[in-house]
């Protein structure tokens, strides 16, 4: 949680103000390919999906979805095994509660972010990404994280075909996944709190949202990813208690925030330019508790937003 947290915090400690948030989450984006989604999906009617655990994230896969889920209870940085992929179709009907991981496959914790690329659907589990192949659904890899200091490693973006980025969000940093050493490298680990994160392969530019290193609300931010250690900077004033980042097809990003940790409070998903000034806000249908890694359909007409303390997968058009 921000740099000097990260250093010698105790797990106890972060535990504690996890929970205080009861997730902290993140997003993938298919359509801009930060998801690594390139192939067109027929685009869902809005509504809302239930039957979930905890949905933390949503990846648009070409025909597939993906929902990750926690598990029963909202510990994100709990190792209880419980935590699991659902595979939708593009309608949004659940084909598989539990399909990943497979028989015989290791547990999943406390899933989070996803990203697609080769293939594959790699997805962040507290200190460790783990991949599987889309058609078998079995584990084809796992990088570890590795350090002495907790970790929650929360949102994956693709940088390239060999490179994924990867959120940190205890120790407010930033990765870059080589997807053939299995070797972390750090880009950065000046973003308080850093959750979801969207790569604009135009401007070579990545968008990070923040948590605040105590969860207590933080910014955007945007990194130049050509260089290590990454060059930082805010985005404009937009704050909050962020999670879900994409990033539209005019080159605007659709940001959400919790608004407040406690569950009651409905959150937002807001619309900015590039630079930070506010478009708009996108109406939800209904009250969402807990908006988490987002995702766009294939249509690039809707959000496929996971309302995680409402167990529950809410579609809703773009404005």
């Amino acid at each position: 949680m921000g740099n000097e947290m990260a250093i010698g915090t105790s797990r106890e400690t972060v535990m504690r103000a996890v929970s205080g948030l009861t997730g902290a989450l993140l997003l993938v984006v298919a359509v801009a390919g930060c998801g690594g989604a390139e192939k067109e999906s027929a685009a869902a009617a809005p509504g809302v999906l239930d039957g979930f655990s905890k949905p933390e994230s949503v990846l648009v896969a070409g025909d597939k979805w993906f929902v990750s889920n926690i598990g029963a209870k909202q510990e994100p940085m709990t190792k209880d095994g419980d935590g699991f992929l659902s595979r939708l179709d593009t309608s949004g009907k659940v084909v598989e509660r539990k399909a990943m991981p497979r028989a015989g496959d290791p547990p999943l914790n406390a899933p989070k972010g996803m990203a697609y690329v080769d293939n594959k659907v790699f997805v962040a589990d507290i200190d460790r990404v783990v991949g599987y192949d889309v058609d078998t659904l079995g584990q084809v890899f796992e990088a570890p994280l590795g350090g002495e200091a907790a970790s929650l490693l929360n949102d994956i973006a693709v940088l390239d075909d060999q490179t994924l980025l990867v959120t940190d969000t205890v120790r407010g940093s930033v990765y870059e996944l080589d997807l053939e050493t299995k070797k972390f490298g750090t880009l950065t680990t000046s973003i308080p709190g850093a959750n979801g994160i969207v790569f604009d392969k135009s401007t070579k530019t990545a968008y990070v949202a923040g948590l605040g290193a105590h969860f207590e609300g933080g910014d955007l931010y945007k990194l130049g990813v050509a260089q290590a250690p990454a060059a930082v900077g805010k985005v404009g004033t937009v704050h909050g208690t962020l999670d879900g980042i994409a990033l539209l097809a005019n080159g605007d990003l659709a940001v959400s925030d919790w608004v407040s940790s406690d569950n009651p409070v409905p959150g937002t998903i807001k619309i900015y330019h590039p630079g930070g000034t506010q478009v708009s806000t996108v109406e939800l249908p209904r009250d969402v508790h807990g908006p988490a890694d987002f995702t766009i359909d294939g249509s690039g007409k809707n959000l496929i937003v996971p309302a995680l303390a409402d167990d529950r997968v809410v579609i809703v058009a773009l404005p």
